[in-house]
């Protein structure tokens, strides 16, 4: 076990500026942010309670999930789990088969990154993919402006080996207080929303099966009854997917307990689409033990967190419709992405 201790010895990486301070894990670049604002400390995004856990079970656990924290690149987007009660118009384009290298949205969120360069108000990442994969490597830069105090600034650079397609995806995740109506998600304007096409986890279903939307506060539930998905947390264990597809790269958060608005931006050429991942105490096992309350709202060029070979497959019912659910990689002009977050009173 010692080994794979090892290879998941992470670090922690600061970035202090007048705005506030951000923490990066070099295990999966996992970045925190936490804002001044008027005197407080603002920390938008989420931390789950197992990360000081050094448990065997623990160190037995994928990546991605020792640190399932604040904000990180996914390259590429998915997990080819199987799904359950997948309805009728998905089943052209369904598959299970893994991704070049099988890890659950990418080699880039389960492994340690580089820091290659760290000035006062910047700081740079790199990881370098396996000899098999399609990528070669990401480099991620996270930058703050005395000027600008309540914005970060992030870049993601994907570099491949060769012309390909891929599914690509960001993934940041909502904290959440522990009392209900603190929270009120406003996406910017999309044109469709989707119920995940089958059970994300039997008996834990918040949506119906594979329903349409075009607003969050009027989402058919699961048994029939009309929801509001954008006031998190939810009465009930449930563990869902919801996406907003063809949005216009925004998103913003009120938040009524510490009176903050938090936004997000990004380039909507690259992601498409917003995958919104309801995890609300329905996983039982560990290291959720019934106890995980977050939102994902994450900007992908995906279909759902669905297989690649999915998201790849031109039948998939939001290419169907003109949503791009990959994005074409070019070995000799890497994918150069930028996004922010800002932080602003209420």
């Amino acid at each position: 076990n010692n080994c794979r201790k090892l290879i998941f010895m992470s670090k922690k990486i600061l970035l202090n500026w007048k705005g506030g301070e951000v923490e990066v894990d070099t295990l999966g670049c996992k970045m925190i942010p936490i804002f001044n604002l008027d005197g407080k400390k603002i920390k938008p995004l989420h931390e789950p309670e197992w990360l000081e856990d050094n448990s065997e079970e623990f160190n037995s656990l994928p990546g991605i999930l020792q640190n399932l924290k604040g904000e990180f690149p996914c390259v590429p987007f998915g997990i080819n789990s199987p799904v359950e009660a997948l309805t009728k118009e998905w089943e052209k384009s369904y598959s299970e088969e893994p991704y070049i290298v099988n890890e659950p949205h990418g080699y880039s969120s389960n492994k340690n990154w580089e820091l290659i360069e760290k000035k006062s108000n910047k700081l740079e990442f790199k990881i370098h993919y396996p000899e098999n994969d399609l990528v070669n490597f990401l480099v991620r830069t996270i930058q703050v402006q005395d000027d600008k105090p309540n914005k970060i600034f992030c870049t993601l650079q994907i570099h491949v080996k060769e012309d390909c397609e891929l599914p690509i995806g960001l993934h940041p995740m909502l904290r959440i207080p522990k009392n209900m109506s603190k929270i009120k998600i406003n996406p910017g304007n999309f044109k469709f929303g989707l119920n995940y096409p089958g059970l994300v986890l039997k008996d834990k279903t918040l949506g119906a099966i594979g329903k349409e939307f075009s607003t969050l506060e009027k989402v058919e539930g699961f048994n029939g009854n009309i929801i509001d998905i954008s006031k998190p947390p939810f009465e009930g264990n449930f563990e869902d997917l919801f996406q907003l597809c063809g949005i216009d790269g925004n998103m913003s958060f009120e938040n009524f307990e510490d009176n903050y608005k938090f936004n997000f931006s990004w380039n909507p050429d690259h992601f498409s689409s917003v995958l919104m991942w309801v995890s609300n105490k329905g996983r039982t096992e560990y290291p959720w033990n019934s106890n995980h309350v977050t939102v994902g709202f994450e900007p992908i060029s995906s279909a759902f967190g669905l297989s690649t070979h999915i998201s790849l497959n031109k039948e998939n019912p939001i290419s169907k419709r003109n949503v791009a659910t990959s994005i074409k990689l070019f070995k000799d002009k890497p994918l150069y992405s930028d996004y922010s977050f800002s932080v602003s009173n209420l």
